[in-house]
């Protein structure tokens, strides 16, 4: 009877915890699976999707089979997190961990460089972005991160509820940097998912028939409500950024203002941003900031150091003018009504500001005038401009010296779409000069079907001003004025020719007037406009006019013909040839260091497909050993298993564990040691029976079958035994079971209760 209860008293529920393994971990990788929805838009492509979920997902199911093979729950999440450590180890660490596999100092340091270039990369880029290495970085990093929080919080703590943080964590992501908000479809799967995680926790807590009515009714309304907040709340409306300035302009207070410059273009109804009165002739296009700085996804205007604005003091000199360039001097007056900017929208190259309220600077290399701890809203201000003439024939003079700080308008980011290099060639290739090329450039998206389209580009997707946007837009031939001048500067510079692109706005409309003095003009949000800007040697920045149906195509873009002219020659030292000179972009200088055309996503696959497959090398000896013990326990418990499978165990455990365990050593002597361990406990009763058990095995008569309980004994002495031998120790034994090799082959190291 003694023997029975005790044997009752241990009850066998590590089947049934291995079921509550994997039922919590399917409910994880649902949710990640929901929160990857949610993150749609984010990243161009469905690489980081594959990469996001096979992480997570890779980390999560390892937990589960650690624990569903006996190790304790509380250990995994340290396990989990070494495997994370390899996998980012191989997809980042570049070569630099330890056999490949662990990281070192210089691992971490290449994470810490993916991670500043991540940091720029989010301010400079759109959404959707391209999957570049460092957004990837983040990604993978964050599935792990994801996987291993979950899992610690739902599994190694036992609190579900609490995976809402993260869960939430996560959602913020794409409600602030989608510009159609959080997606209420995503929502509602990510609470569902969440629901269900808990639902799948109440189930192994409360052993028994499941009635998963109530819940799922309460699950639903929750799901419902959740619904209809996003779709109906203020807070929640799925508007995103755009929300925020429904009422007004806003430009360059975030990471695209090319992109939000075609939000503000395709208003259903036009706001008025400003208006203006002018001395010259006729209206002028108003420059807000020159976006010199392309990083493959997005032009952005480069940081500069700047200068103190003062009122009315000379703003200058204007970069590579010449002296023997035409201009004239005009005052231009403007009152901001409904726009926001860190810039100052004005005639350019300005010259003077006078009327400024707050504290202003102006930038030495283009003349865009930024706010310090000020913006344009509520201000009227007079601005001193240049008007520039120059001809054409001065124009085709200029060439030779280009300054350094202007040498840098030539990058070109690695894995440049070929359709805009081999565009660019043959849209000039019977121009001779820089000047030619860039008038034959205009004229190529001028006079070859191109269409003015502010939905085109956002039905079919391409949206933005990124590399691989351009090329979908040559191929299309349908956008705006974002298209037209990023096409044109990038094209330009893959003939050599240094470019930037201008955003602004139109010269407007006329309230009336007379010719020399044409009253005030009205700027409205459909006047935003972008166009390229040029360098010529001894010019300086010259504006052209791609964007068909829009805007005044300049009149030193109209040279005339001369009869007299040579025609061109083979022998002629001017081709159309690119130039050498391809300078690297200060702010991304590991961009130009390559020209590999290998996409990203493929080195990050095989980097995790490598780590996962070490993880799995590195874990084979456990899983080998676990399955053994679970063998060996199921013969046992069907009762066909003999005493000596148990004692076999036993002995291999305690091997594990750093025990001597030698084949020669009799049952009853190697029992004396081993209860010196667990003295004390249930085990104890436990292991004399097994003891006996054997003993009747080896020296009594054949028994074809045993009772029941060797299997219950055993599991009481080795959880005894395990649960004595600390964490460290269980640890190496899970990761290094030397029971797997012949007993002369391991080291004989006694722990401190082994007699």
């Amino acid at each position: 009877m003694a023997t029975e209860s005790l044997a009752v008293a241990v009850p066998r529920v590590a089947g049934r915890h291995r079921v509550a393994y994997w039922r919590i971990t399917g409910a994880l990788i649902v949710q990640v699976l929901a929160l990857s929805y949610a993150l749609s838009g984010l990243i161009q492509g469905a690489g980081w999707w594959f990469a996001l979920v096979a992480t997570a997902a890779g980390i999560l199911v390892t937990g589960a089979g650690l624990r569903a093979v006996g190790v304790h729950r509380g250990l995994v999440p340290v396990l989990l997190a070494v495997e994370a450590a390899v996998v980012m180890t191989v997809a980042f660490g570049r070569g630099t961990g330890l056999l490949g596999l662990i990281p070192t100092p210089a691992t971490v340091r290449s994470w810490s460089d993916y991670g500043q270039q991540a940091l720029l990369s989010i301010y400079q880029q759109g959404t959707p972005a391209q999957a570049l290495p460092e957004f990837l970085f983040l990604v993978v990093g964050g599935g792990c991160l994801l996987a291993v929080i979950l899992d610690l919080l739902a599994v190694a703590i036992r609190a579900p509820a609490f995976t809402a943080l993260g869960v939430g964590a996560v959602l913020v992501v794409p409600g602030a940097l989608l510009g159609d908000g959080l997606d209420p479809i995503a929502l509602a799967a990510s609470a569902a998912a969440y629901l269900w995680l808990l639902r799948c926790d109440i189930r192994t807590r409360r052993q028994g028939t499941p009635r998963p009515v109530p819940a799922l009714s309460v699950g639903a309304s929750a799901v419902v409500v959740a619904v209809l907040l996003a779709g109906t709340a203020p807070g929640f409306d799925q508007g995103g950024a755009t929300s925020f300035t429904a009422g007004g302009i806003s430009i360059g207070g975030t990471v695209t203002p090319l992109v939000d410059l075609g939000k503000d273009l395709r208003r259903p109804a036009a706001v008025r941003a400003l208006t203006y009165t002018t001395s010259a002739k006729s209206g002028q296009y108003l420059k807000l900031a020159s976006l010199d700085q392309f990083t493959g996804s997005v032009w952005k205007h480069r940081e500069r150091d700047t200068n103190r604005l003062s009122d009315g003091a000379k703003i200058g000199p204007v970069a590579g003018l010449a002296d023997t360039v035409k201009t004239t001097k005009i005052t231009t007056t403007v009152s901001i009504d409904n726009m926001t900017s860190r810039w100052l929208p004005a005639p350019a190259p300005v010259q003077s500001v006078k009327g400024l309220n707050g504290t202003w600077s102006w930038d030495p290399d283009d003349l865009t005038i930024g706010g310090i701890n000020a913006t344009t809203q509520g201000q009227k201000y007079t601005a001193t401009s240049l008007v520039l003439q120059p001809t054409a024939d001065q124009l085709k003079a200029a060439g030779g010296f280009v300054p350094a700080d202007v040498q840098r308008d030539l990058f070109l980011p690695p894995n440049l779409p070929s359709i805009i290099q081999d565009t660019a060639l043959s849209a000039t290739k019977d121009a001779l000069t820089e000047y030619d090329k860039a008038v034959a450039l205009q004229d190529y998206f001028r006079d070859n079907s191109f269409v003015y389209s502010t939905q085109t580009p956002l039905k079919q997707g391409y949206d933005g001003d990124g590399s691989r946007v351009i090329a979908r837009f040559l191929e299309v031939k349908s956008g705006y004025c974002v298209h037209f001048a990023s096409a044109m500067a990038l094209m330009a510079r893959t003939l050599g020719i240094p470019s930037r692109v201008a955003e602004g706005y139109l010269p407007g409309a006329t309230s009336g007037g007379t010719a020399t003095n044409p009253g005030e003009y009205t700027v409205t949000s459909d006047d935003l406009h972008a166009w390229p800007e040029l360098y010529f040697a001894g010019v300086g920045w010259v504006p052209f006019e791609p964007t068909v149906g829009r805007g005044t195509v300049p009149d030193y873009t109209r040279p005339q013909v001369d009869a007299a002219a040579p025609a061109p020659s083979s022998t002629s030292g001017s081709t159309s040839a690119p130039r050498a000179l391809v300078p690297t972009d200060p702010a991304n200088p590991a961009g130009a260091a390559t020209s590999t055309t290998t996409s990203g996503g493929q080195p990050l696959a095989t980097g995790i497909g490598v780590a996962l497959l070490a993880v799995g090398v590195l874990l084979t000896p456990a899983v080998w050993r676990r399955l053994r013990r679970r063998r060996r326990l199921r013969e046992l418990s069907d009762e066909w298993g003999g005493a000596s499978l148990a004692w076999d165990e036993l002995r291999d455990t305690v091997r594990d564990l750093g025990w001597t365990a030698p084949p020669t050593e009799t049952p009853r002597v190697f029992a004396d040691r081993v209860g010196a361990a667990v003295a004390g406990t249930p085990a104890e009763e436990a292991l004399r029976r097994l003891l006996a058990a054997m003993e009747r095995d080896a020296y009594g008569p054949p028994m074809r079958r045993w009772a029941g309980g060797l299997a219950d004994d055993l599991e009481a002495v080795l959880g005894a035994l395990e649960a004595q031998a600390g964490p460290a120790l269980r640890a190496k034994a899970l990761l290094v079971p030397v029971s797997l090799l012949p007993a002369g082959w391991s080291s004989a190291v006694r722990p401190r209760n082994a007699a």
